[in-house]
């Protein structure tokens, strides 16, 4: 017994340092989280298997409202599905250099080492296996680039952004005096005139059409499947009223059937082309997307939008499935986990053998009473339990008397 509250007074001592375990939870597609789906949770992500396990491209909404988990569950899938290339991205960061900033995700996603194997893959088909016999053996460039143009010139609709990609990915692999300026371009840094010219490239990947052109490429040639996660898909609807609260959906069906204003005609303008560049990506042969939205309500305004404007939207588009709030034993198992992870990182797993409290400094019935009081929302559990460690790391109360006044909370 005295080892167990010896232990216990220990983790107190690692808590009151000021390292609040759930304060590394954010509603962010950048910052990685590690716990994995919640138990309920498990036959959703068999839907979600089962929804996206044809090749074909398609495109699958699920419906969740505010603080259900939406962007926990891109970092559940991404841990799981590990035969796939997932892409997040926020629907806010699509409004400026679409192309561009889902070619920079992709990239990350991919890694460097990938990239160069894609290339190597690409410069061997395209005939760079084969080359010419002298003193030296080596490889024809201008030969192994008019193969590829060749070949692919029917897949593509602009020819001259074509040819600056093969240009790149050629000498990426074939010119080892340009090899680490052409592997620069395909990381997509910007370059001026001079960098351009040194490459005999006339732009680099902030070019919208270069960005598509590469990232089309690149994805039907990667090995395994690439999924891009669109969080927040319904801004799409609430964009043109930006100064309306952003919780609020807003919708104008006079868009499509009436006139507009002049005020909301630039706005119109920036949603047209989103619909644009988003049934251009879905032409990319293979390509699955997940589109979170707040409402089934929103769902069908999208679809009125895409109706209008393309209708092989509709056509990717698979039945939704909705996210809701966690089940009672959900909160235990996301607070034993998390606190898992924290004894981890402080090197204290000795603290969970032989524990006759596994969730000390809480305990069940606290948390049961969080979990009636959010009544299930996973948001609200989190900011929760990041106010209660903040009081225990404070230390202006005891454990008593903190159990004291959050139940007393509860009850109100």
């Amino acid at each position: 017994m005295l080892l167990h509250e010896n232990k216990k007074k220990k983790l107190l001592r690692l808590l009151q340092i000021g390292i609040n375990p759930f304060n590394r939870f954010v509603s962010t597609g950048e910052i990685q989280e590690d716990l994995g789906l919640a138990p309920s949770r498990n036959s959703l992500f068999q839907d979600i298997l089962d929804s996206l396990e044809a090749e074909e491209n398609c495109i699958l909404p699920i419906i969740g409202d505010v603080g259900t988990g939406k962007t926990h569950l891109f970092w559940a899938l991404k841990k799981e599905l590990d035969h796939v290339y997932m892409i997040y991205i926020s629907m806010e960061n699509l409004f400026h250099k679409f192309y561009y900033n889902i070619y920079s995700e992709f990239i990350e996603t991919l890694g460097i080492n990938v990239l160069r194997s894609i290339t190597n893959q690409l410069c061997n088909a395209w005939g760079a296996s084969q080359r010419k016999y002298g003193f030296f053996r080596v490889v024809d460039i201008n030969k192994v680039f008019s193969n590829a143009f060749n070949l692919l010139k029917d897949q593509h609709e602009n020819k001259e952004a074509l040819m600056d990609v093969l240009q790149a990915i050629t000498s990426h692999h074939l010119d080892p005096y340009r090899k680490s300026q052409a592997e620069n371009w395909l990381l997509g840094e910007i370059m001026d005139f001079k960098e351009l010219s040194v490459l005999n490239l006339k732009k680099d990947l902030s070019s919208s059409i270069h960005a598509y052109t590469l990232l089309k490429l690149l994805i039907e040639n990667a090995r395994l499947q690439c999924l891009i996660f669109i969080d927040d898909f319904d801004k799409l609807i609430s964009f043109a009223r930006p100064e309306e609260d952003s919780d609020e959906q807003v919708f104008d069906p006079s868009w499509l059937y009436g006139k507009i204003s002049e005020e909301h005609a630039t706005e119109k303008k920036k949603i047209d082309k989103i619909m644009d560049r988003i049934s251009r990506l879905l032409k990319i042969k293979g390509l699955k997307c997940i589109i979170t939205l707040r409402s089934l309500d929103n769902l069908e305004h999208v679809k009125i939008l895409f109706e209008q404007k393309n209708k092989m939207f509709l056509s990717f588009l698979k039945k939704p499935i909705f996210l809701t709030n966690f089940e009672r034993n959900d909160i235990f198992y996301l607070y034993r986990e998390n606190l898992k992870l924290f004894l981890k990182n402080v090197d204290f797993m000795d603290y969970l053998e032989k524990n006759d409290n596994p969730y000390f400094p809480l305990d069940e019935n606290f948390l049961h009473n969080i979990y009636m009081r959010t009544q299930g929302n996973p948001r609200e559990i989190i900011k929760s339990f990041i106010k209660i460690f903040n009081e225990i790391i404070q230390g202006t109360h005891d454990l008593e008397e903190l159990k004291t006044k959050f139940n007393t909370l509860n009850r109100l």
